[in-house]
């Protein structure tokens, strides 16, 4: 689709998205100008580039380098279908960016040289798709070494998920579409829901429910314009009625009380109605008519911040105080809305994290409106405890540590007291901005400020960025950080110690194998009873091979004759 002509326009929207996202002025100019060097001046690739960069700032929350390498691989990827080839080749002063843009954009051009393979051999089938998808996916976390390079190869599958729908005969299935889509379902978004991107993983499994399983996605959504009774208003016109009723309640109650207000500096309460495939899902799994019947069908959410004692006050103790006041929040509920006979669903993530970091307060609520009994989920949670469940806690401390940063942060730096890192903040935007390098004065640190800056560091710009007890937090948070980066890595070093997944055609497989396996053993696998004693010839990788030669992950195992 043509895009050219949204070169210039599609910049400012990026350009307007990182700012609101608090990426400093020096980093969007970065962000735009390796654009504008990825894609060669080319238009058509810079307006592509500008959205695909737009489409993951606004899915996820990744550092200056990581956006620098996805803007370098979406070019690289468009060059490689031009060219019709499985090879992507690196972009001309991509190196110039530094060295972690280069590990990360060929982490994940790695990524789509095995999604092309796969695309290639894999046959659209239904029989055995799934544990196709499943060695992909163990294929592909075991070969990346920076999960950066997953997530932006879990949001070029979105992005193309996004165009489909886009297009004007996105209804007309064909073998790419539904292999897109079937991608999305069963690589990407559990994929993503394991570096706990939620929002992402939502987005993946929604436009890819509506692409394959169009009739039960009109179906899920049909249900809401049901009368709940005869002459009554629609389900969606009582969920909604519902939400704002209790949101309102919720507020109001939370406001009045005094101990409450006084401990936190600011709350929201937000309402939310089941995606279409998660009410799908739920629905065939626990036999569901109706959408009253799912018990978490809507839902409330609290997110509050504690306030701050004192300016020096130690973020640990604020964090810990946010925690008492969840709990507290959730005890007001519960006197005023009492658990669900039966089936209160209480979930304490807060004390028992997930896996993936998320944390936060469940349980199942039971409300009279109208004649009708509802039943609704009420979650409390603090404000960093959503953005790790939105954006998934590696992702969102990635980015907060590169925020208003220069980058070159030691990744065990020790923590810094909030005056260090105050000045550290002034210092380096007042010399960015072509000031001479900055004394501290003990005690005196904001009477450093610059006298001419650039507009971006003026006024509450630059208020924003000396919020030194955030900063400090994101560097103590790279310890909180650790164990799930360490599960990521243990989960590709297990794989990689027991298994070899390779390609194996004609048959259009991913074969799962364990580790050390020859290519006799996939033969064995990968055929019905002893068939493969018959074949003419096998290759590896395009070339003659012996059936006792070890096998390697992404291997391509070929047989000259079908079984």
């Amino acid at each position: 689709m043509p895009k050219h002509h949204l070169a210039e326009y599609n910049l400012s929207k990026l350009q307007s998205a990182l700012r609101d996202s608090y990426f400093t002025e020096n980093e969007a100019l970065k962000l735009l100008f390796a654009i504008e060097e990825a894609a060669g001046n080319d238009a058509q690739k810079i307006a592509g580039a500008a959205e695909f960069c737009l489409m993951m700032v606004e899915t996820m929350e990744l550092g200056i380098d990581a956006l620098v390498a996805a803007a370098f691989h979406y070019c690289s990827c468009v060059t490689a279908r031009e060219q019709q080839s499985t090879v992507l080749g690196e972009r001309f002063h991509m190196a110039s960016f530094g060295d972690h843009v280069v590990r990360i954009a060929r982490d994940a051009a790695r990524l789509k040289e095995l999604e092309m393979v796969a695309a290639r051999i894999v046959q659209q089938k239904q029989q055995h798709a799934r544990q196709d998808a499943e060695n992909l996916r163990m294929l592909m976390l075991s070969e990346s070494k920076d999960w950066r390079a997953l997530a932006i190869r879990s949001a070029a599958c979105l992005y193309r998920l996004r165009g489909i729908l886009e297009s004007d005969h996105w209804k007309d299935l064909d073998p790419e579409k539904v292999r897109v889509a079937r991608e999305a379902l069963w690589i990407y978004a559990p994929m993503a829901g394991c570096l706990g991107m939620h929002r992402l993983k939502n987005e993946l499994e929604g436009a890819a429910f509506q692409i394959l399983y169009r009739r039960q996605y009109e179906l899920v959504t049909s249900l809401r314009t049901d009368a709940v009774s005869p002459g009554g208003p629609t389900v969606q016109q009582s969920m909604n009625s519902v939400l704002n009723h209790v949101q309102e309640e919720i507020t109001s109650m939370l406001k009045e009380d005094e101990e409450f207000s006084n401990l936190v500096g600011d709350f929201t309460v937000t309402a939310r109605v089941k995606e279409p495939y998660s009410m799908w899902c739920k629905m065939m799994s626990h036999g569901y008519k109706s959408i009253q019947q799912v018990p978490d069908a809507i839902a409330l959410r609290i997110v509050l911040n504690a306030d701050h004692d004192s300016d020096d006050e130690p973020i640990e103790t604020v964090r810990a105080r946010e925690r008492a006041l969840c709990y507290y929040a959730q005890k007001r509920c519960l006197e005023r809305w009492e658990p669900q006979l039966g089936n209160p669903r209480f979930k304490d993530y807060i004390a028992n994290p997930k896996a993936n970091g998320y944390q936060s307060l469940h349980y199942t609520a039971q409300t009279a409106h109208g004649n009708d009994e509802w039943s609704l989920e009420i979650q409390v949670r603090s404000g960093e405890m959503h953005k790790v469940a939105e954006y998934g806690l590696a992702s969102h401390w990635d980015y907060k540590a590169q925020k208003k940063s220069s980058g070159k942060l030691s990744e065990d730096a020790p923590p810094e007291s909030s005056d260090a890192y105050l000045h550290k903040v002034q210092q380096w935007h007042w010399e960015q901005s072509g000031g001479a390098p900055m004394v501290n004065t003990k005690g005196k640190s904001s009477s450093a400020r610059p006298v001419s800056v650039d507009p971006w560091l003026e006024a509450d710009n630059l208020d924003d960025l000396w919020q030194s007890r955030v900063r400090a937090e994101r560097i103590r948070a790279r310890t909180r950080l650790q164990p799930y980066i360490e599960a990521l890595t243990n989960t590709q070093s297990d794989l990689t110690r027991d298994f070899v997944f390779v390609f194996f055609e004609p048959q259009g497989a991913v074969l799962s194998l364990p580790a050390g396996a020859c290519v006799v053993d996939a033969l064995r696998k990968g055929c019905n009873d002893r068939a493969w004693e018959h074949f003419s010839g096998t290759s590896l990788n395009g070339r003659q091979t012996a059936v006792t030669k070890r096998l390697s992950n992404g291997d391509v195992l070929t047989l000259e004759k079908q079984c």
